[in-house]
């Protein structure tokens, strides 16, 4: 039996027939479901297509959080077993690859679902999958007598041997030289991005029943990044114009320098993403725009430039200090 209320406002009882139409509940995963997106993304953890992988394990551990306790250890077993075995033949060093991949989306659904996915929460994922993968690289490369920078070297001789002393040649040993960790950082980034998008999958599919992640119009670095940022220029500007300074701190402001452009350049891309949405632009015109913006901060660093300056010159009017601003629900760390 049920209760229907009909067009007039009266109630009607009566048995509802089949195929009727009523109050439908939010859509959900069945338990093997969510664990074989779990494992799903545990083996392509283990693949070329490892990038992928975060947002396979987000979706399915994202419905398995509605379990408890219990739902997260097993979307976390099924995500990580298969990691762990089908990369093992390819040695530590891709088994630890694969494991923070399966972490990283863990991380960040959890963070999503506690309503705590925040933009310094993001910077501190991100720099620790890439702290993690650079430790375990380079304690494999201690195993074996050697380093991280001497392996780069020998794979930089096999592939820039047969250019020479060219110009070119010197200018790429010595970018990917100083440059290397942040290589590190870059597939950190990518997959927390991919993790995010499994979490918004899965929050729509569950039509709201699930927290989803913040809108990229709201993101607003912390101001750890821009003490940080402001740091490393500092050591660059140091390294650069005192010879008495070490090596040591060119290559750390760099490699810090580079890594906080990724912020930032999120940053300018929110900004983008307000602006185009202030003035009603239609989705053809957004794309066009956004294809651009990628573009130019590829050769002029601009979405970078662009974050940088809304950090002080605030375009999206927002109110800081952890309150929701105009643009939704920035906060800043």
């Amino acid at each position: 039996m049920a209760i229907w209320p009909n067009s007039t406002g009266r109630e009607e009882r009566g048995i509802v027939p089949a195929g009727a139409t009523g109050p439908k509940g939010p859509a959900t995963l069945s338990v093997p479901a969510r664990l074989f997106f779990c494992a799903l993304g545990g083996a392509v953890a283990s693949t070329s297509l490892a990038a992928l992988a975060p947002a396979l394990v987000a979706y399915g551990y994202g419905f398995s959080i509605t379990d408890g306790a219990r739902g997260r250890v097993g979307a976390l077993v099924a995500a990580l077993v298969p990691a762990a075995a089908l990369s093992a033949s390819l040695g530590l060093a891709s088994v630890a690859s694969a494991l923070v991949s399966c972490l990283v989306a863990v991380a960040a659904s959890e963070l999503v679902a506690r309503g705590r996915f925040t933009a310094g929460a993001a910077c501190a994922v991100v720099v620790a999958a890439g702290a993690a993968r650079l430790g375990v690289d380079a304690l494999v490369a201690a195993s074996v007598g050697t380093t991280v920078p001497a392996l780069l070297n020998g794979l930089l001789d096999a592939y820039l041997g047969g250019l020479g002393d060219l110009a070119l040649a010197r200018s790429l040993r010595a970018a990917v030289t100083l440059l290397w960790p942040v290589a590190y950082v870059a597939t950190s980034v990518v997959e927390c991005l991919t993790a995010l998008l499994g979490s918004r999958l899965a929050a729509d599919r569950s039509a709201g029943a699930l927290p989803g992640p913040p809108r990229l119009v709201s993101f607003d670095v912390p101001l750890w990044v821009v003490a940080a940022l402001v740091a490393s220029a500092a050591g660059l500007a140091a390294a650069l114009t005192v010879d008495a300074v070490p090596g040591m701190v060119l290559m750390v402001s760099a490699n810090v320098a580079m890594a906080l452009r990724f912020a930032f350049a999120v940053q300018g891309l929110a900004v983008l993403v307000w602006f185009v949405r202030s003035r009603g632009a239609g989705s053809s015109v957004a794309t066009l725009l956004g294809v651009a913006a990628l573009y130019l901060e590829a050769q002029f660093f601009v979405l970078t430039v662009a974050g940088l300056v809304d950090v002080w010159a605030n375009f999206r009017h927002l109110v800081r200090g952890g309150k929701a601003g105009v643009a939704g629900d920035a906060k800043q760390d």
